[in-house]
């Protein structure tokens, strides 16, 4: 009978210890406390997608999504560390928490929404195929079979390309394959609208958009999944930027209009 009691209690005990453990446990893997307790936020950025992110002349951080992000944590009343990493890598990173969230232009699929989640919305935008300007490519539908197109690694750009019967040809920035594009190793390329206008302005490159956009995205702030509290915090914030004017000031500064719908 002794043995019997013995047995339940160290049962008991041994719940008991699991539930703590589980409630440690739960308390380490919540992003919005651990934020919050640190006074720091740690923010995966690619930081070669101008005008969103990139590194100017001074090596410093600059574009949309950093200002974005700077006023998001000036909201929070915490402190930013950006935490640079390839685009190819960028989600392992944060299922790895080397970050809590990601900030860089990510599209909302449901192929990434099975391993993290997203916020609402911070910007929409659209996929645009670049050419050179004596370019045979004048129809979408028909002229890209065959072609050579260049996307960047990990984007969803790829499987455009291929449904448009194109050949991808992978890079690890959009700029290294408008470069390739103006040298005429490939035919095109696809990238988001905004930034493939942008390096044309910046690069004075004879490239032009062929058509309307290939299809809509949005773009959504990354976290890991069950962070509902986080992802609370940073949808009031936005809400309540495009409400008091913020959000136009920073998009009006990159791209000349809002691109908040």
């Amino acid at each position: 009978m002794m043995k019997k009691y013995l047995c339940m209690l160290m049962l008991i005990f041994v719940a008991v210890l699991s539930a703590c453990g589980s409630s440690d446990n739960s308390k380490a893997n919540d992003s919005f406390e651990k934020i919050n307790k640190e006074g720091v936020i740690k923010v995966g950025i690619e930081g070669a997608y101008p005008p969103f992110n990139f590194y100017n002349s001074k090596n410093e951080l600059e574009g949309f999504d950093v200002d974005i992000t700077n006023e998001i944590a000036k909201r929070m009343g915490v402190k930013v560390e950006f935490v640079a990493t390839p685009w190819d890598s960028i989600i392992g990173g944060l299922l790895s928490k080397k970050y809590e969230i990601i900030i860089s232009s990510m599209a909302i699929t449901e192929d990434r929404k099975k391993k993290v989640d997203f916020t609402e919305p911070y910007y929409y935008t659209g996929a645009q195929l670049f050419t050179k300007s004596n370019s045979a490519i004048k129809n979408l539908e028909t002229d890209v079979k065959g072609k050579k197109i260049g996307v960047v690694t990990g984007t969803t750009f790829t499987d455009e390309v291929i449904r448009l019967g194109g050949e991808p040809v992978l890079y690890k920035s959009d700029l290294l394959s408008f470069q390739d594009l103006v040298n005429g190793r490939i035919d095109g390329s696809i990238t988001d609208k905004a930034v493939g206008g942008n390096i044309i302005l910046e690069n004075g490159y004879d490239v032009t958009p062929v058509g309307n956009v290939l299809y809509d995205e949005t773009a959504g702030i990354t976290v890991n999944k069950n962070q509902k509290d986080l992802v609370n915090e940073i949808d009031k914030h936005i809400k309540d930027m495009v409400k008091d004017g913020t959000y136009d000031e920073i998009s009006k500064k990159w791209f000349g209009r809002s691109i908040f719908k």
